[in-house]
């Protein structure tokens, strides 16, 4: 079976990476949906450092988020030799790739580790010892507006994504508890 951090983290990577056409892996048990949100404003910061991953802020716009996406999957192609539109597919981590090709891309992923966009509420999990309670009130704040949501093992969770009006609410939710990054 799946482990489940890893299972919820792919899904956080298929929402984000949507425009990237980026698939979950399957598993054995229910599916859950974690959040990924999409917001808009100025551009981020060049200098991260390797703990300062690219910081998809709650008020930049999609085309700006796209933009830090696509820096990274170059980053991994132009290092891998695997073509971007192909790197972008590779959801299972290389599964089918030649072995040296394979070798070759899962270094171009470590090295490009420091150019992949986190989230808020990932850089929050990450570097903030209130995270837990910052998640609960993002949770408590969500099933306020009737959306069903939980923590599940330090992940928002749901059933199904909410729809557009009920993602704009989970957005409003982030930014009360955890800020706009």
């Amino acid at each position: 079976m799946t482990n489940p951090r890893f299972r919820i983290l792919s899904l956080v990577a298929l929402l984000a990476l949507a425009g990237c056409g980026r698939s979950a892996p399957a598993s054995d048990g229910p599916q859950v949906a974690t959040v990924a949100s999409a917001g808009g404003s100025a551009g981020p910061s060049v200098s991260a450092g390797p703990s300062e991953r690219p910081l998809l802020r709650v008020d930049m716009s999609p085309d700006e988020k796209q933009r830090l996406y696509d820096i990274w999957m170059r980053c991994i192609s132009d290092l891998s030799g695997v073509d971007a539109s192909t790197a972008k597919r590779l959801s299972d981590g290389g599964a089918g790739m030649p072995a040296e090709q394979k070798e070759r891309y899962d270094r171009a992923v470590a090295t490009c580790a420091v150019k992949e966009p986190e989230e808020v509420w990932e850089r929050a999990k990450r570097l903030d010892p209130q995270y837990a309670d910052k998640l609960r009130d993002w949770v408590t704040c969500i099933r306020a507006a009737g959306i069903d949501a939980w923590e599940d093992n330090g992940f928002l969770a749901f059933n199904s994504l909410p729809d557009e009006q009920g993602q704009r609410h989970v957005d409003e939710c982030q930014k009360k508890a955890f800020g706009t990054g």
